[in-house]
């Protein structure tokens, strides 16, 4: 297996100005080439670098990996005795020179080597691993070294899929268990990175290979859910998440044996009436959220799942919840499904029947209606809204009920740290209020200006006290696909906010999102204005005029980041209607200079006169 160092080395000391100049320039050409798939033109310029200047360890060693990942093994070893020749104690060189003997059946000379490297750096596990590796092809390990090195493998092969080296991390599970074919860490491992490369049925015989070895292995079961639902094999998906959630989660056993032993046929519960009502906050009317009689003992958390049409996501977000139930008493979940033209129903219950309470709205209620009556429905001292798409990882409820129990009655709501995932859960970036309050748990000061300026969390990571809403009220339906930031606003007015930096949550980004389409339609940026305006009416006076001055700034740049997107899909009139809306929210000179630098960009180029003909005509350029 390949434990190759690729980074360069640190640049080394040249003789003169003029060939440290000319020899770097090259050496920068060869690994840009070679990023680029350029081989042959990486090679000529990373010869020409070292005939400027013989001595560029750092260019004979690329040299070296450039002719090993073509296969050039002889050659390669040329290259990485003439780098050790020039400095003797680099580490990664021994180790690749080792395993390029390997590959050239020279095992004693590359033990040699990865033995050279460990004594320079007795803690380098890629030389450790190739040291195993080859005394194992010797037959030289014993039982207990197998294992050892084995589990070095795994640990590799965990950190290169955690770095998203899913190639590489594969040929380490699978050394692994090659060392010891028993390893249930690494064939469950080696799973996850086969399914990560769509390589989804022999991830499958990998996770059966997991449940053989250890029944009481949940995830196998869950990863196995997952890949049948891809594959549409439904039946198969339900009974791997309900069997993966019975082994993780004693509290999900019981309910489903429960229920199990009832099997009593249902019909879709239609919705309760719901009384409605406004709540006045500055000078906007919100929708109110009832309070809740005192009849006794409520559960901690409501979960709101609002639903509709979608099913791709639905199984893998609803098993993220029900592994975490800890029971009725504790936890209610709420489907709430938005009238979708064929009920979702029979596959909510597949796997929540007799733990998750379904309803099915007559009509349409909208996507901020839908979550408002859930609010309305929800009994939970706190409540959290987690759109299907979205997820949420272990410990997000257990973590959090512990911070909120021992926080003050001034928290009126809290979030986790958060993910940005792709359309397969793979993780795309960090959330904005991670790289803003880092690992600083607790709560928030100076919160308010921060939040409104722009969201900086995701609604997956947010919980609400419920007797914040029955305060405040519920979602504002105006501003939908802003809604939410609106809404964090209030809060933050009148209400601390609590912290929990750990990531427990991700917030997927897709094309099919809401806000994705919101954008295509050039809809989103009213809604911007229109929060801006909302908050302007009931933010501290301190604060008001610095805080909506900034969000206006803030938000006309971020309006014209976004308006290439309908413009990139042909949409002139959603251009026109985002930059139109962008010049209402800021319509200051520096805005318009701004406005003239994004129409001189190529992709607006040949829509430069068009658009500004629309703008001055609508009177927003004076």
């Amino acid at each position: 297996m390949k434990t190759i160092a690729e980074a360069p080395l640190v640049e080394q000391h040249q003789a003169n100005d003029l060939e440290q100049a000319d020899s770097e320039a090259l050496y920068r050409l060869g690994l840009l080439s070679q990023q680029n798939g350029q081989l042959q033109e990486a090679e000529k310029y990373l010869t020409a670098a070292i005939q400027a200047q013989p001595d560029m360890v750092k260019a004979w060693f690329s040299l070296g990996n450039l002719r090993f990942s073509i296969g050039q093994f002889k050659t390669a070893e040329v290259a990485y005795r003439q780098a050790l020749a020039l400095q003797p104690h680099l580490v990664t060189i021994h180790n690749n020179l080792g395993y390029t003997l390997e590959k050239q059946g020279l095992v004693n000379e590359a033990i040699a080597c990865y033995q050279t490297a460990l004594e320079i750096q007795p803690k380098c596990i890629e030389a450790s691993i190739n040291l195993g590796n080859a005394l194992h092809a010797q037959a030289k390990l014993s039982p207990e070294q197998q294992a050892y090195y084995s589990d070095l493998n795994e640990q590799l092969g965990t950190a290169r899929l955690e770095a998203g080296d899913v190639k590489t991390a594969i040929a380490y599970f699978r050394q692994a268990i090659v060392l010891q074919p028993n390893s249930v860490r690494a064939t469950y491992n080696l799973g996850v990175a086969l399914s990560k490369q769509d390589d989804l049925e022999q991830a499958i015989t990998c996770f059966e290979k997991v449940i053989e070895l250890n029944p009481s292995y949940g995830e196998a079961y869950l990863k196995l859910g997952q890949i049948y639902y891809i594959q549409k094999q439904l039946q198969k998906a339900v009974a791997a998440y309900r069997q993966g959630l019975s082994t993780i989660n004693p509290c999900y056993a019981k309910a489903v044996e429960a229920d199990f032993e009832a099997d009593i046929a249902e019909e879709a519960p239609v919705t309760p009436p719901i009384t409605k009502g406004e709540v006045i906050v500055g000078q906007s009317s919100f929708p109110a959220i009832p309070t809740l009689p005192n009849t006794g003992k409520r559960p901690f958390w409501t979960v709101i799942l609002p639903v509709y049409q979608r099913t791709e996501y639905i199984l893998d977000c609803l098993a993220g919840v029900l592994a975490q139930w800890p029971g009725e008493d504790e936890m209610e979940i709420l489907v709430l499904d938005n009238a979708s033209t064929h009920p979702l129903f029979d596959l909510v219950n597949s796997i929540g029947k007799g733990i998750i309470k379904y309803y099915r709205h007559p009509e349409n209620l909208g996507v901020v209606g839908n979550v408002n009556i859930g609010l309305a429905l929800s009994r939970g001292e706190w409540v959290h809204i987690l759109h299907d798409d979205d997820c949420v990882y272990p410990g997000f409820y257990s973590q959090l009920k512990q911070s909120l129990l021992n926080c003050p009655p001034s928290v009126g709501a809290a979030f986790t740290g958060f993910n940005y995932i792709d359309e397969k859960g793979e993780k795309v970036s960090n959330g904005d209020i991670v790289s803003v309050y880092g690992d600083n748990k607790g709560i928030l000061q100076d919160w308010l200006q921060e939040i409104g300026v722009c969201g900086l969390i995701a609604v997956p990571a947010v919980v609400v006290k419920r007797t914040t809403h029955e305060y405040l009220g519920g979602y504002c339906p105006e501003i939908q696909g802003i809604d939410e930031w609106e809404m964090y606003k209030r809060i933050a007015v009148f209400y601390d906010c609590w912290y929990e930096p750990e990531i427990l949550a991700g917030f997927r980004v897709h094309p099919h999102r809401e806000t994705s389409n919101n954008w295509l339609s050039g809809s989103l940026p009213k809604a911007i204005r229109r929060a801006i305006e909302i908050t302007e009416t009931y933010l501290p006076s301190k604060w008001n005029a610095e805080i909506t001055a900034k969000s206006r700034r803030h938000n006309f740049n971020y309006c014209m980041q976004h308006a290439i997107i309908p413009l990139k899909a042909g949409n002139l009139a959603a251009t026109f209607r985002i930059l139109q809306e962008a010049l209402k929210i800021d319509h200051s000179s520096e805005a318009v200079v701004k406005l003239f630098e994004w129409l001189n960009q190529n992709e607006a180029v040949h829509l430069r006169e068009q658009i500004i003909s629309k703008l001055i005509l609508s009177c927003f350029l004076y």
